[in-house]
């Protein structure tokens, strides 16, 4: 099942690259898989089909695709003692609209999410609460996921995951000796980085298209791969051809060189992107569909995706890596019923008789708890 997500992850990175004008772009296949994860529970027919599909998934049943995002979930945060992993995944709904106890008893046991029921979505308190969940569960390296204009007060859920990663480097670069160089961006430009060097023994591969390096983190349980393709192929070129079977191929093809001499530029960046389109590009697309998203299993009354945004920051020196990512999602009511009377603050009642018009008592309900 792994093998299969991994097309997920390399579709992705594959379309956001070659549909992004940005110089620098991070995503987290993770992150948005179990977004994506989340949603699905709630999904039905040909809704859940075009996302289980998208996510690599194939004829897996949902008590099998569940109890793979449980297990990541369980096994990834205690995976490696001196690297940090941490997940989290929230649900927020709309205190006035009908959501399934399955589907919420699911999402809590499946995915641990903590489940929060709002007044309105359009009140910025709301989106306060849900912008402190984020940095809070990102080591406040992401503190804005969501605001004003993402919703409407139609929106009726907002379903989130965020992911922490700290990994220290296995074997780290000298600080002594980054220096000052030249790099060479896709337009053509020369900047100049902090070049880090190092020369260790290291896994490495190369192939005719291309160069990998494997760097570990600490306890090998980790690593970060770079996958650089030779100066002539354009960036955009590479990633057209990029497949989940080839880049398991050079994987495959990594062996230690010992003494190999590495020079890698330190960088950190922040990245932002509305997966709407990439979403729908590689499949998903009732589901952003007013008329024909199907979320019966989410709630009985008729809701569709809004939008599915990921916020990324990565951020790689001498010393270690430190990454986060939060998938954020809105869920929107075709309309919101008509027939909803909820009296939860304070009303008036009058008391009458119908054939004259007589009021016989009338008054304010300001709390019901006094007596």
């Amino acid at each position: 099942m792994l093998q299969h997500n991994n097309d997920f992850s390399i579709n992705m990175l594959s379309l956001i690259g070659q549909n992004e004008q940005k110089s620098n772009i991070c995503f987290s296949p993770l992150s948005a898989s179990m977004a994506l994860g989340i949603l699905m529970n709630g999904a039905d027919n040909e809704t859940f089909n075009q996302i289980q599909k998208a996510l690599g998934f194939d004829d897996a049943t949902q008590d099998a695709i569940n109890q793979y995002y449980h297990k990541l979930i369980e096994a990834l945060p205690a995976l490696d003692s001196q690297t940090t992993v941490n997940l989290a995944n929230a649900l927020w709904l709309h205190e006035s609209y009908e959501f399934f106890e399955l589907y919420k008893k699911t999402t809590r046991e499946v995915f641990e999410a903590t489940i929060d029921n709002v007044y309105s979505f359009t009140d910025q308190a709301t989106l306060d609460m849900i912008n402190k969940w984020a940095a809070e569960h990102t080591n406040n390296l992401i503190k804005e996921v969501i605001t004003p204009d993402m919703v409407t007060p139609q929106t009726v859920m907002i379903f989130a995951n965020a992911l922490y990663f700290k990994g220290m480097w296995d074997k780290h670069f000298d600080k002594r000796l980054t220096h000052k160089a030249n790099f060479y961006t896709a337009d053509q430009r020369t900047v100049s980085v902090d070049m880090m060097s190092m020369s260790e023994s290291l896994l490495y591969a190369s192939a005719d298209d291309a160069q990998m390096l494997e760097l570990d983190y600490k306890e090998g349980k980790y690593c970060m791969d770079i996958l650089l393709p030779n100066k002539d192929i354009p960036m955009s070129d590479f990633l057209a051809e990029l497949t989940a079977d080839k880049w398991q191929n050079y994987i495959s093809a990594l062996k230690e060189m010992s003494e190999l001499q590495v020079y890698m530029p330190k960088f950190h960046f922040s990245y932002k992107r509305n997966l709407n389109n990439d979403l729908q590009q590689i499949g998903i697309i009732n589901a952003f569909d007013k008329d024909n998203a199907d979320f019966s299993k989410l709630s009985p009354l008729p809701t569709y995706l809004s939008f599915l945004y990921q916020y990324c920051y990565v951020a790689v020196d001498e010393e270690s890596t430190e990454a986060a990512a939060v998938t954020i999602g809105g869920m929107e009511a075709n309309s919101i019923p008509d027939n909803l009377f909820r009296a939860d603050h304070p009303f008036i009642f009058v008391i009458r008789e119908k054939q004259y018009g007589t009021i016989l008592f009338t008054g304010i309900v300001g709390d019901p708890t006094e007596e």
